[in-house]
C-alpha cells in the first residue's frame, strides 16, 4: 500500500494537523491522528498511536516527520516522532519521570517539548537529529519549563518559571545550550 505519492507536499500534513487537533474537531480521548495527504482526493492516513487509544500531532518538518504525543499501552503519555512522510511512529521515551510531550520539530528532526520529572514538575527537553536521545534543558531558576518551538538554527523557544515564580519566555543557543530569559511584557 502506498501511503504518499511522489508529489506529496508537507503543507498537506500541516493543514490536516490543524484541522484534526488545533481546531478541536477531534476529541483526543478517543481518536487517532488522521492526516490529510491529498487535498484534492481527500485521501487520509492514520499515524496510529503508541499502543493507547489516542495521539496528538504538534509539529511537522519539511520532510513530513511529525512530532507529538500519544497514550501508551501502559497508560502513560509519551512523545513521538515519525519517519519522513509520517511513516512509523517511534516512542521518544521519558527522562526521570513518567510522561513526555513533543511540541515542535525542525528540519533536522530535532524534537522539543516537556517531560515530567520525579518531583512532579515539567522540564523542557531537546533531542538530537531524528529524535535520538533526550536532554533536559533545565529552567530559568523555577520548578518547571516547556519548549514549544525549534528553528533550523537549532534554537529552542519556550517558557519557564523563574526563581521568583514568574513565567518568562526563553530562547536558547544552538542545540538548546544556555537558556536565556526573554522577560515578560510587564506581567512580572
Amino acid at each position: 500500500m502506498t501511503l504518499l505519492s511522489p508529489s506529496f507536499k508537507a503543507c498537506h500534513l500541516i493543514l490536516a494537523a490543524a484541522l484534526t487537533t488545533g481546531l478541536g474537531f477531534v476529541n483526543p480521548a478517543n481518536a487517532e491522528i488522521v492526516l490529510l495527504v491529498d487535498l484534492n482526493s481527500r485521501t487520509a492516513i492514520s499515524l496510529g498511536t503508541l499502543g493507547g487509544n489516542w495521539s496528538n500531532a504538534s509539529g511537522i518538518n519539511d520532510a513530513g516527520q511529525v512530532a507529538g504525543y500519544s497514550l501508551t499501552a501502559e497508560g502513560g503519555q509519551h512523545a513521538f516522532i515519525t519517519g519522513p512522510d509520517g511513516v512509523e511512529m517511534r516512542d521518544l521515551g521519558t527522562l526521570r519521570g513518567g510522561e513526555s510531550y513533543a511540541y515542535g520539530i525542525n528540519d533536522a528532526g530535532q524534537v522539543v517539548g516537556g517531560f515530567g520529572t520525579v518531583g512532579g514538575y515539567a522540564h523542557a527537553f531537546i533531542t538530537d537529529p531524528n529524535g535520538m536521545g533526550m536532554r533536559d534543558l533545565g529552567t530559568l531558576g523555577g520548578r518547571w519549563s516547556y519548549a514549544f518551538g525549534i528553528n533550523d538554527a537549532r534554537q529552542v523557544a519556550g517558557y519557564s518559571l523563574t526563581a521568583d515564580s514568574n513565567r518568562h519566555a526563553f530562547i536558547t543557543g544552538p542545540d538548546g545550550v544556555e537558556m536565556r530569559d526573554l522577560g515578560s511584557l510587564g506581567g512580572g
